[in-house]
């Protein structure tokens, strides 16, 4: 019987190491998922207020976090997540719009659970920018096809009341305390009568480019342009160059890429700006991203990118020179200043290992196998002496 236990002993460390090289494999392939990067973004909403939640929408996906990791959020079956917003004044209120229907959500609760506001049933499109005046319960909704819907809310549901239609997608939105914007690629408009009614802003130099709010009293709005750099205005009817510091140098013409406002510090505000040269045959040099905390008065380079034109910045709530720069030429978030990497903790492993992608999956499968042939051997051991041994009371 000495073999048995022996048989015994090696099939139980076999097995014991093969538990340990599976836990091992399963905590590389967590470690792994802890490094997943946010790579297609297609929308981002900084928090509203200090400590608060960041969230972006990446993949038709819905993603909250910060500084210790993005994670992602429950959204209703079929829904492609298109554009995000935030209550200014309301914390854990989140405003959800589809790409894949004329359709908002809103949570109360961080984006645990939704309610949704049909814009139109007989819209075939989706949302594109969502933009919210918490001082009037006012929400604006921006889509491709259709306009700008504007809704009210009246906490146990959205009320509509009063649309905008629209020749050209709705690229930019932003609204506060009576004051609404909307820019599409050749278009600006104000909002007057807080919404109910539209007029064209016709007094700037060169077509708006970007378009950014910063929730100073009464709020200042911030429009880049495409040859005259970033101008300002809280009236939108007076509009001043703040161009100082942004390389605007002369016989070239100053394009903004896009601006950004930190909605907990309405001072700090980011441009991303380009230089043209000519005029038939023009060329584009990319200067980068620059920050100025003074609402605009004075700009300094925070990140030199001259490589590929930035497309959209995404501030992060807060941080005084931390953001997100997407590109032209990727959608995944490129870290500027002192922002942490964009990377997905407790992420979901769409597929189980492959074999042969990790050396400790590799060695479980291995031992497994030892242990399989191990314990065969025994049955095997045990079979001969039942053979060999005649059982006890039998006639010989």
């Amino acid at each position: 019987m000495r073999i048995h236990t022996i048989l015994i002993t090696l099939i139980t460390l076999f097995l014991c190491s093969a538990a340990v090289a599976g836990l091992v494999s399963a905590n590389e392939a967590e470690r792994k998922a802890l490094t997943v990067q946010l790579y297609n973004v297609r929308d981002y909403a900084p928090a509203a207020q200090p400590g608060g939640l960041n969230f972006a929408v990446e993949g038709g996906k819905l993603y909250a976090g910060g500084a210790e990791g993005w994670r992602r959020l429950p959204t209703p079956i079929a829904l492609v997540a298109g554009a995000v917003a935030l209550h200014p004044q309301q914390a854990g209120v989140v405003y959800l719009g589809a790409a894949n229907e004329a359709t908002i959500y809103v949570s109360s609760d961080s984006g645990q659970s939704w309610m949704k506001i049909p814009l139109a049933s007989q819209v075939v499109g989706g949302v594109t920018a969502i933009a919210v005046d918490g001082t009037n319960r006012l929400v604006y909704v921006g889509t491709d096809n259709d306009g700008v819907y504007r809704l009210r809310d009246v906490g146990s549901s959205m009320i509509a009341s009063g649309h905008l239609l629209l020749d050209e997608p709705v690229e930019e939105m932003v609204a506060a305390a009576g004051v609404a914007y909307i820019r599409t690629r050749w278009q600006l408009y104000r909002a007057e009568e807080m919404g109910l009614r539209w007029v064209a802003v016709e007094n700037l130099p060169s077509p708006a480019t970007a378009l950014a709010l910063a929730q100073t009293t009464p709020p200042t709005i911030y429009v880049g342009t495409a040859s005259s750099g970033v101008r300002a205005s809280q009236d939108g009817v007076n509009w001043q160059p703040v161009n100082n510091g942004l390389a605007l140098t002369p016989g070239s013409q100053l394009y903004v890429n896009s601006l950004a406002v930190d909605p907990t510090q309405p001072a700090v505000v980011y441009a991303a700006t380009s230089l043209i040269f000519g005029s038939a045959n023009a060329h584009t040099t990319p200067l980068g991203v620059s920050l100025s905390s003074d609402g605009g008065l004075g700009w300094s380079q925070l990140a030199a990118i001259s490589d590929v034109a930035v497309a959209e910045l995404l501030p992060v709530s807060g941080q005084t020179g931390a953001l997100y720069a997407l590109t032209e030429a990727s959608r995944t978030p490129l870290a500027l200043g002192s922002a942490p990497g964009m990377t997905v903790v407790a992420a979901r492993l769409e597929s189980r290992p492959v074999m042969g992608q990790s050396g400790t999956g590799t060695l479980a499968w291995v031992l497994a196998g030892l242990a399989a042939v191990g314990f065969a051997l025994l049955l095997l051991e045990m079979r001969q002496h039942r053979h060999t041994f005649a059982p006890l009371g039998a006639g010989v």
